[in-house]
């Protein structure tokens, strides 16, 4: 199951840094997650300040 950053997001970008496969970007002005090759690993929903990424 992948993670998906909600509403809650400052746009602040620590999840990128710490996504291993690099599933996370910018579009819109908003941050997503590549539910596709997302590998499920929390990393970035243990770094987000915001506690704004859970599982979808």
């Amino acid at each position: 199951m992948a993670y998906k950053i909600t509403n809650k997001c400052e746009n602040c970008g620590a999840c990128v840094e710490v996504c291993p496969v690099g599933s996370i970007s910018e579009t819109d002005g908003k941050y997503v997650i590549d539910a596709d090759s997302c590998v499920d690993c929390g990393t970035c929903a243990e770094e987000c300040p915001a506690n704004a990424i859970e599982e979808a």
